[in-house]
């Protein structure tokens, strides 16, 4: 049975992965800022039950990594996969953007992935084969922004996105020698609260990341 880490559960794409790796048989450790207002994680968790647990995460506070980190580390042998899935962005225009908007934006959607992935990183080499899936967007990709994508998205989301695949990248080569595989996931444009309804992708659809595994 494959133990599945997630970030950012509660919702969108983050709760598909949870409730679809579920129905495969996995072992779902699914994070996500407010457990109390997680409504659809408790309902599945009334149909699972032990092989979800519900976990307090706050991506973008390092205490709180540490934290989950500890109670993942008491209840759990190992962890076959994460999925840094948790982000954000603000649809406001360059003219609009904050300080404050632009690193909030990069430390929940480039900065995180790297802390969570450091901190479990104990947790993924104990696996027979440990992966990492970390969600992009072709809204990072400079090529097609200079294309089909041209002026599409938002300063933020697109830039964040685009040093979460370097950082991924980076990973990916420094973690090789110690087995652990690294994956840089785009879902396409879903159809979810931060995707808006317009998303052609709906979440009927499977998500499960096609591990092999």
């Amino acid at each position: 049975m494959q133990t599945v880490l997630i970030t950012g559960s509660s919702r969108g794409l983050g709760y598909e992965f949870t409730r679809q790796y579920l129905a495969q048989n996995a072992q779902v450790i699914a994070t996500c800022r407010n457990i109390s207002s997680a409504n659809k994680l408790h309902l599945l968790k009334q149909k699972y039950d032990k092989k979800l647990t519900i976990i307090s995460l706050d991506v973008a506070q390092e205490d709180s990594i540490k934290e989950a980190y500890n109670l993942v580390n008491k209840s759990f042998s190992h962890v076959d996969i994460l999925i840094n899935n948790a982000g954000m962005g603000y649809r406001k225009s360059f003219q609009e953007l904050t300080i404050d908007d632009l690193t909030n934006v990069y430390l929940t959607n480039a900065i995180a992935p790297l802390i969570v992935t450091r901190t479990f990183l104990p947790l993924l080499v104990k696996s027979k084969r440990p992966l990492i899936a970390n969600i992009t967007s072709q809204l990072g990709s400079i090529t097609l922004q200079k294309g089909e994508f041209s002026g599409i998205g938002s300063v933020d989301y697109n830039a964040s996105k685009a040093a979460l695949n370097m950082i991924s990248t980076i990973l990916a080569s420094q973690l090789k020698a110690q087995g652990v595989i690294i994956i840089i996931q785009s879902p396409g444009w879903a159809s979810t609260d931060m995707g808006g309804n317009e998303g052609a992708i709906r979440l009927a659809r499977k998500h499960v990341l096609n591990t092999g595994v």
